[in-house]
Order: C-alpha cells, then sequence, then structure tokens
C-alpha cells in the first residue's frame, strides 16, 4: 500500500471550505492595557495633542 497516496487522499477528503471575501481591510488593534508592557522595546504610551483657540468676541 503506497502511504503517500492514502495521506493525499485523506487529507483531500477533509478540506476546509473556502473562506468569505473580506468586507474590511484588515487592521492591526493596538493593544490597551492598565498594565505597564514589559521589555526594553515596547511603548505603549498614547499621544494626544490638544488645542484651544480663544477668540474675543
Amino acid at each position: 500500500m503506497n502511504l503517500v497516496g492514502v495521506l493525499g487522499r485523506n487529507v483531500l477528503a477533509q478540506l476546509l471550505r473556502q473562506r468569505r471575501a473580506r468586507t474590511e481591510e484588515r487592521i492591526v488593534k493596538r493593544a490597551k492595557s492598565k498594565y505597564n508592557a514589559r521589555g526594553p522595546a515596547i511603548d505603549r504610551q498614547l499621544q494626544a495633542t490638544i488645542s484651544l483657540l480663544i477668540t474675543d468676541p
């Protein structure tokens, strides 16, 4: 008996169905944690810019 042929037939008989097409682009979610990240190269600091415009009426 040819083992490669048997394995090949079993694999082909149990293939997963085809995936749906993506509706949205892939994105990488940023981890939000209240705990400090470990390691020297991990930066989880969020940066925000606030501006205020005051006009004289």
